[in-house]
C-alpha cells in the first residue's frame, strides 16, 4: 500500500486534474553529476522493472540513504531507471555508471536481473569499483547472491543508512568492510560459504534520519503529484511523506516482512516541518499529503498527533493513508476528528471477500469484518482507495463469486480505477506464501526470478477465466479509460456551456455511468459462463460476453465511440499524453 494515487475514483481526478504533459525522449547525451574529487564517487541507482509505469515517483528508499550520506559529508548521485524499457546495459553505459568509486542497487524481484546486468558490466569496465546490492529482494537472498554473481561485492540487508556509511567511509580498508554489521561478502575462503556479519539494529530515532531532500538523474522525468480535494473543490499540489518504518503484522504475501517488523514512527512535529522543508525548497504550496507508509494507523493516537499538527500548520491541509481493515474498526472513535483535520481516504487493505483466501494470506480477519469496515468508512463519508487481490494461485470459481459479491453490494460497481479487477497475487521472494506455494506444488522456484501469477492457477477454469480477463483487459481496458476521461470532464465543464442540449448532457451521465460498469458486469458475465462450462466462450469468444450497455443496450464499442463524440462536442476529443492500450499485466 505504498504506491500514492491521485484519488480512488476517475470522477475526482478526470474532472478538475490537468492531463499529464508526454514524456520526451532522454537526451542522447545526458548531463552527468560530477564524481566528487575529494570524496569517493557513489551512485545510487534504481535499475529498471522493465515497463513504464506512468505514476513513477521518486525511489524514497534512495533518497534516504543519498540524505543520509549527504548529512555525513559523503555526497552521492542518484539515478532512476524504474520505468525505462531501454536496454540495462546501454543504460548504464549512457549515464556513465563505471565513473564510480561505488555504486549501489536498490532491487526488488522484478528488476533484479536488470541490476545484475548494470552489476556485470560496471564490473567488466571496473573492476576496483564496489557493487552494493540491497532492498527487499537482495536481504531475501543475500547468500544466494554472494554464491552466485561475482559482480556483487556486498548485500546491505534490511535498512540501509547506516551500513551504507560504514561502507564509504572505511572503503579501501578490506578487513574493516567486511566486519560492517548488516552486510554478507563473498567468502574469503575455498568453501565459497558467504560471510554473514551479524544484523544490525534498526535505527531507533527515525527524527534523526534527514529529510529525503535528493535529486535523481531520471530517464523520463516525473509527473508533478496533485490531488482534487472535492471538499473545498479544487486542484491541490501533493507531496509523499513516509511517516513510519515497517509494520507489526505478519500478512503472508507482503514484502515488509523481509526488511524486518519493527515498527517505528517519527514525532508530529518532524511530519510538519518535512512538509514546510519541501514547499520552501521546492517553491510549491502543498496541501495534500499521502502518506506513504506501510501501515499509518498502527497507532490511532500517535494518527491523530499527525493530523492535528498539520491541522493547525495549515487548515487548508487534506491527507490519505494506508491500514488494515480491523483498525479502521478498533479506532472508529478517531475518525470523525481525523476527517476534521483533513482525512478524505483511505487506502484500505480488504486483499478478497473469501475466507479462505484471506487465511492463506494471514490477513486474520473474516469477510465481514471489511464489509464492516468499508460501511464505516461510508457512513462518515470517507472514501476508500481499493487494495484488492482477484486472484491467488489456489483460487476457485466459488472464490471469485465471493469477491464480486462483495463488490456489488459494499458499492464498489462504480470504483475505478478497475485495477482490482485484474489482479493476481504476486509471490515475491522472501514472503510465506511463496514458500507455501513451493511447497504445495512441490517445486523450487529460482531465487532470481518471479513467476508469472497469471500461470499458476490450480483450477483449469479459473485459468481460463483468467486468460480471457486478460485478453478483455488487453483489448477493451484502454478505450474504456480514454472514454471516462474525457466524458467525465466533459460533464464538469458543461456547466460552462449552456447553449449544451439537456438531452446530450443526460444522456452522456448515463453512458459514463455505464461505462463504469462495463468491466464489473463483464467479470460477472465470464464467471457466469465458467460456473456453467464456458459454454458462450467456446460458441462466440471474447465478444458473446461483451456486456451491452445504456438505457438502449447498445454493444461496447458504440458506447465508447458515443460517448467519445459527446464528449467532443464539449471540446473534449482526447486527453494529450493518455496511456494506450493496456500492454503488461
Amino acid at each position: 500500500m505504498n504506491t500514492p494515487t491521485t484519488h480512488p475514483t476517475v470522477s475526482r481526478t478526470a474532472a478538475a486534474k490537468p492531463p499529464p504533459a508526454p514524456v520526451s525522449a532522454p537526451d542522447p547525451a545526458p548531463t552527468r553529476p560530477p564524481v566528487p574529487a575529494d570524496k569517493p564517487g557513489i551512485a545510487l541507482v534504481n535499475p529498471s522493472v522493465g515497463f513504464s509505469d506512468r505514476r513513477k515517483s521518486k525511489p524514497i528508499g534512495l533518497a534516504y540513504l543519498m540524505a543520509y550520506l549527504d548529512k555525513h559529508g559523503y555526497p552521492s548521485s542518484g539515478f532512476d531507471f524504474g520505468d525505462s524499457e531501454d536496454d540495462t546495459v546501454e543504460l548504464a553505459e549512457l549515464y556513465g555508471l563505471d565513473r564510480f568509486d561505488v555504486v549501489g542497487f536498490s532491487v526488488y524481484n522484478e528488476s533484479f536481473r536488470n541490476a545484475i546486468a548494470m552489476a556485470e558490466w560496471i564490473k567488466s569496465r571496473r573492476p576496483d569499483c564496489l557493487v552494493v546490492l540491497g532492498g527487499p529482494h537482495a536481504t531475501a537472498v543475500h547468500e544466494h547472491i554472494m554464491r552466485r554473481y561475482p559482480c556483487v561485492d556486498v548485500v546491505v540487508r534490511r535498512e540501509g543508512e547506516e551500513a551504507m556509511l560504514d561502507l564509504v567511509r572505511h572503503l579501501g580498508d578490506r578487513e574493516a568492510l567486511t566486519r560492517i554489521q548488516g552486510t554478507t561478502w563473498h567468502s574469503a575462503d575455498a568453501d565459497g560459504v558467504p560471510l554473514i556479519n551479524a544484523d544490525r539494529p534498526f535505527v531507533p530515532d527515525l527524527d534523526q534520519i534527514p529529510f529525503p531532500d535528493a535529486e535523481f538523474t531520471s530517464h523520463s522525468g516525473y509527473p508533478d503529484l496533485t490531488y482534487f480535494d472535492e471538499v473545498q473543490g479544487r486542484l491541490k499540489a501533493a507531496l509523499t511523506i513516509c511517516s513510519s518504518r515497517s509494520c507489526p503484522y505478519n500478512c503472508s504475501f507482503c514484502g515488509v516482512l523481509t526488511i524486518g517488523r519493527k515498527y517505528r514512527s517519527r514525532e508530529a512535529e518532524r511530519v510538519v516541518a518535512e512538509l514546510l522543508h519541501f514547499r520552501e525548497r521546492h517553491g510549491v504550496r502543498y496541501q495534500h499529503v499521502y502518506f506513504s507508509d506501510a501501515n499509518f494507523f498502527v497507532s490511532p493516537t500517535r494518527a491523530l498527533e499527525v493530523a492535528e499538527a498539520l491541522h493547525a500548520a495549515d487548515p487548508d491541509i487534506s491527507f490519505s493513508f494506508g491500514t488494515r481493515v480491523n483498525q479502521v474498526l478498533k479506532a472508529a472513535e478517531v475518525l470523525p476528528r481525523l476527517k476534521e483535520c483533513g482525512l478524505r481516504f483511505i487506502e484500505l487493505g480488504i486483499e478478497s471477500a473469501s475466507e479462505p483466501v484471506l487465511e492463506r494470506l494471514a490477513k486474520h480477519v473474516k469477510p465481514e469484518v471489511n464489509v464492516a469496515a468499508v460501511r464505516l468508512l461510508r457512513r462518515l463519508g470517507i472514501e476508500i482507495s481499493l487494495d484488492f487481490i482477484m486472484l491467488d494461485p489456489a483460487t476457485t470459481t466459488a472464490d471469485i463469486r465471493a469477491n464480486l459479491d462483495f463488490l456489488r453490494d459494499t458499492g464498489f460497481y462504480d470504483y475505478v480505477p478497475h485495477d482490482h479487477l485484474y489482479t493476481a497475487l504476486v509471490l515475491y521472494e522472501g514472503t510465506p506464501i511463496r514458500d507455501f506455494y513451493a511447497r504445495r506444488f512441490g517445486v523450487e522456484f529460482d531465487p532470481d526470478d518471479l513467476p508469472s501469477p497469471f500461470d499458476l492457477f490450480e483450477e483449469p477454469a479459473v485459468q481460463r477465466f483468467s486468460d480471457t480477463l486478460r485478453a478483455f483487459r488487453k483489448r477493451w481496458q484502454g478505450d474504456i479509460d480514454d472514454a471516462l476521461a474525457v466524458g467525465e470532464l466533459a460533464l464538469a465543464s458543461m456547466g460552462e456551456h449552456p447553449d449544451i442540449p439537456r438531452a446530450l448532457h443526460a444522456r452522456l451521465q448515463l453512458d459514463v455511468v455505464s461505462l463504469r460498469h462495463a468491466p464489473n458486469l463483464l467479470v460477472e458475465t465470464l464467471l457466469e459462463d465458467a460456473e456453467a462450462g464456458f459454454p458462450r466462450l467456446d460458441t462466440g469468444g471474447l465478444e458473446a460476453l461483451l456486456p451491452r450497455l445504456g438505457p438502449d443496450l447498445v454493444p461496447l464499442h458504440d458506447l465508447i465511440r458515443r460517448t467519445k463524440a459527446a464528449a467532443g462536442q464539449v471540446g473534449f476529443s482526447e486527453i494529450p499524453g493518455a496511456p494506450g492500450q493496456h500492454g503488461r499485466d
